[in-house]
């Protein structure tokens, strides 16, 4: 819990760091008419360039396929295609490993790349994926929640929001 609290910068609001990086629930002020837990996309933080936006939409658009697209499964749990690709025995493992470290290069391609802080974080996120995923069964459902490639989108996310504020 303290390592979870320090390092990563989890806690409830962000759900323990396994938030969609994707869409936000919509603030109740802001509803309007809508039914409450409504979602919309996130928006694209201020301040950044061109090349930023493109990269962080990849980055976001790649880490809900490989964590949350499938939907929800029996237990209310949102899975995506890393959580199907790890239920195969070795491989499987080794392939969620290597499309997460592929999406954390797409996050390095922002201006001047990564701060090695942000891309240390990240890196723990995949070999802690990967560490996890390699226990039989209960590792794929540990697995399925830790969910590393969202939270590797909102650390480049949040990178790129205080990069566009001191740019403001």
């Amino acid at each position: 819990k303290y390592v979870g609290r320090k390092f990563f910068k989890e806690h409830a609001q962000n759900a323990f760091g396994a938030e969609d990086p994707y869409y936000e629930e919509i603030p109740v002020a802001e509803l309007s008419g809508k039914k409450r837990g409504s979602k919309r996309k996130r928006a694209i933080p201020a301040g950044i360039s061109q090349n930023d936006q493109k990269v962080l939409k990849r980055v976001r658009r790649r880490a809900y396929h490989m964590d949350m697209s499938l939907g929800l499964c029996c237990c209310g749990l949102s899975i995506g295609w890393s959580a199907v690709i790890g239920i195969i025995p070795g491989i499987g493992d080794i392939i969620s490993a290597c499309l997460a470290i592929l999406i954390v290069r797409a996050a390095n391609k922002v201006d001047d790349g990564l701060p090695q802080i942000v891309y240390f974080k990240m890196m723990v996120n995949v070999a802690i994926n990967f560490g996890i995923g390699l226990v039989p069964f209960v590792g794929d459902i540990a697995d399925a929640m830790y969910k590393a490639n969202s939270r590797n989108a909102l650390l480049l996310e949040e990178y790129l929001r205080k990069r566009g504020e001191h740019n403001l």
